[in-house]
């Protein structure tokens, strides 16, 4: 038997295809990586394949190590993630780890971007993410992999291992993937120095010291499976299971901008330093996760009504839960909620979503398409504290969307395609725990309601050149957590956020030869009604401060922000050589707020982006991969005094294939040690080393 591919696509899992063609629109307004790059450059998360998209912005907010992405600026909240078109995120924050997520299931990975389809439902603002699973289509294929990481002193730091087995047998077919990851943390580039200065009476073991990342530590096990049955051309039906279970810790803030520093405060050397404060700086804290658990089950199906028509839909629940732990030093042994103008006491998240789709597509003749699609889901939050045990909190919101897209063939080469959708939250009464009085308060939360709309227009010149351009209205609704977080005492909820609202504009080129292409894209979106943090003052005593735990800052989000997002995105692909093929490219996007709020700093997001990678066939058994990138610096908080600088991270890959089913590769991540960070204070890994072995079958 041929050695198969380790990812064939699950068609069900795709959401702008109903029927068995993609749209004109889809085609131009749609970035996919399959997992082959996605192998060849060893990004073993779902945060680092999609840090080879064009106009991907990798964050992480280091507060709770969690790898987030922007999508020409929009956050991930504003971006949903899908797997299989079924939505995937915490309940109560609207979005979720991506580096909890690996990629040993995956096929492929679609990001929509502003002109992205209707038909993915409720709060896709600024695009969504829908990673795509494999199916098989051999009797019997097998994909296996071990890998193992090394700092500069060949000391293990990470260990990771997935096998993948599948199968096709008569009209059914199946699939089951394990993969485990361990990672002992990371070392830091040598460059690293705590810039300081500490606190008075600071011990310096409660802050990091180079070397060995302190708390850094993480496990992570996914289980993946699908079973699936085709009894004709015209029908399909899948059940699939998903679960990732893992732990992790927080790497300690290591940047020069903490809340409380050693000073001379009266700028008299005579007399001794105090401790100053810095309203915007960051704590030290020292948290770890001991769960992150999350869990799906779904069932897809098509079904053909007639010649002409197609029928998909969607059942499924998913669920989440995690547990965070909160000490008071470095020893990670005695747990506190002592730290300055902040309280905390622990929490555990249990949440679940479950919901449905359907999507159906009606094809009148060669020229009319119609797709139609529904979706509702109920996100359920459940939230309890410890120390002192406080009652446990659920909170419950349900949403529904309607959408339409109609695909128009004015003539063989030009394609027009308007759509529109209609989103809605019922009103309801929640009861929302006040820590002061002790007692539960009900909050009334008013009926909401949304329209999007958008209009694409696509004009093929021949086979390799195609125009688009479009205008969308977007909108999202605020999540569980922005409207009744607490922020633990210091933030002041607000039942009455309404949604934000993003109109988009785009315009698009594609080129394709034989050896060479390309694609640019010039958009712009206007963010209206944008959820913002404001300052809430706190009036003389003795009236009671706004936030309960806060003598000083309280914040309450509000719809007070515009903002205009605009820029461009270039990207090229050219093989000079059967053996040698080159990919550039380079993402500009100048982002600012507008009317009161135009001196807040933009968080996360980088101006510009440039990448390069180079896969060369060196001999017809050895294969060599480089890649590098460049980022702009980037503000970490919106007052401008926490800026992660530029950098640069060049990655190099050698692979030997001794037998066709065989691969063996060696590697280097950031291969200069270049000190860098995507959220100041929070660095990320120095030089790695890695060595991998894989089967095909």
């Amino acid at each position: 038997m041929a050695a198969s591919e380790p990812g064939r696509t699950f068609t069900l899992g795709a959401v702008e295809v109903i029927g068995t063609t993609e749209s004109d629109a889809t085609a131009l307004t749609t970035e996919a990586v399959d997992v082959e790059q996605m192998l060849a450059l060893h990004r073993d998360d779902l945060a680092e394949a999609l840090d080879l998209v064009p106009g991907v912005a990798l964050q992480n907010l280091g507060q709770r190590r969690e790898r987030l992405i922007a999508l020409r600026g929009f956050s991930s909240r504003q971006v949903p993630l899908f797997i299989d078109g079924v939505p995937v995120y915490v309940p109560y924050d609207g979005n979720v780890d991506l580096a909890r997520f690996g990629i040993d299931y995956v096929s492929e990975i679609v990001v929509s971007k502003g002109l992205g389809s209707l038909l993915y439902g409720p709060n896709a603002l600024g695009g969504a993410v829908n990673v795509i699973s494999r199916k098989p289509t051999a009797p019997l294929e097998i994909f296996a992999r071990a890998s193992a990481e090394f700092d500069d002193d060949f000391g293990g730091i990470e260990q990771r291992g997935s096998v993948s087995v599948g199968g096709l047998r008569g009209q059914w077919y199946g699939n089951f993937t394990v993969s485990h990851a361990d990672s002992e943390g990371y070392r830091l580039p040598d460059d690293f120095r705590l810039q300081g200065p500490l606190p008075l009476n600071a011990s310096p073991s409660n802050y990091e010291d180079g070397g060995a990342r302190d708390n850094a530590d993480s496990r992570d096990t996914v289980i993946s499976a699908k079973i699936g049955f085709v009894p004709n051309a015209d029908n399909e039906f899948a059940l699939s299971y998903y679960r990732q279970q893992g732990d992790k810790n927080d790497p300690l803030y290591s940047g020069n901008y903490l809340s409380q520093y050693a000073c001379d405060a009266d700028n008299d050397p005579s007399t001794p330093d105090t401790n100053c404060s810095r309203p915007d700086g960051v704590a030290v804290r020292y948290w770890q996760w001991p769960y992150w658990n999350k869990e799906s089950f779904y069932f897809v199906a098509r079904n053909a009504v007639t010649a002409q028509g197609t029928l998909r839909w969607r059942l499924f629940h998913d669920s989440f839960e995690n547990s965070l732990e909160s000490f008071r030093n470095a020893t990670y042994t005695e747990e506190t909620g002592t730290l300055p103008g902040y309280v905390f006491y622990g929490s555990q998240y249990d949440d679940y979503t479950y919901g449905g789709s359907a999507d159906f597509e009606w094809r009148w003749n060669d020229l009319h398409t119609t797709r139609i699609a529904s979706h509702y889901r109920q996100d359920v939050h459940r939230e309890s504290q410890r120390q002192p045990a406080l009652p446990e909190q659920r909170l419950e919101i349900p949403t529904y969307d309607v959408a339409i897209e109609h695909e128009w063939k004015l003539t063989p080469q030009l394609t027009l395609t308007p759509g529109y959708s209609f989103l809605r939250q019922p009103g309801r009464t929640v009861q929302i725990y006040d820590s002061r009085s002790q007692t539960f308060n009900p909050q009334s939360v008013d009926d909401a309601d949304a329209h999007n709309a958008q209009i694409i227009g696509t004009w093929r010149l021949d086979d390799s050149q195609s125009f688009v351009a479009g205008v969308s209205r977007k909108t999202r609704f605020p999540t569980l957590k922005d409207r009744f977080s607490g922020g633990l005492g210091t933030v002041r909820p607000n039942p009455a956020l309404k949604r934000e609202i993003a109109d988009h504009y785009e315009i698009g080129y594609e080129l394709r030869r034989e050896r060479w292409g390309g694609r640019i894209a010039l958009f712009q979106s206007e963010l209206d009604d944008a959820i913002q943090s404001v300052t809430l003052l706190t009036p003389p005593a003795p009236a009671e401060p706004p936030c309960p735990n806060s003598t000083t800052t309280c914040t309450q989000l509000q719809n007070v922000g515009k903002q205009r997002h605009r820029g461009v995105e270039l990207s090229a692909t050219a093989t000079p050589i059967d053996a040698l093929t080159l990919i550039a490219q380079a993402n500009f996007v100048d982002i600012d707020n507008r009317g009161q709020n135009s001196a807040v700093k933009i968080t996360g997001t980088p101006d510009a982006i440039y990448r390069l990678r180079a896969d060369w066939n060196l001999l017809p058994q050895w294969r060599l991969r480089l890649d590098a990138q460049h980022e702009a610096d980037r503000f970490s908080n919106s007052t401008g005094t926490r800026v992660a600088e530029s950098f640069t991270v060049a990655n190099a890959f050698l692979r030997f294939s001794p037998v066709t089913r065989v691969g063996i590769d060696i590697g280097v991540r950031n291969l200069t040690d270049e000190l860098y960070a995507y959220d100041e204070g929070y660095y990320e890994a120095g030089r790695t080393w890695l060595a991998q072995v894989d089967y095909r079958y």
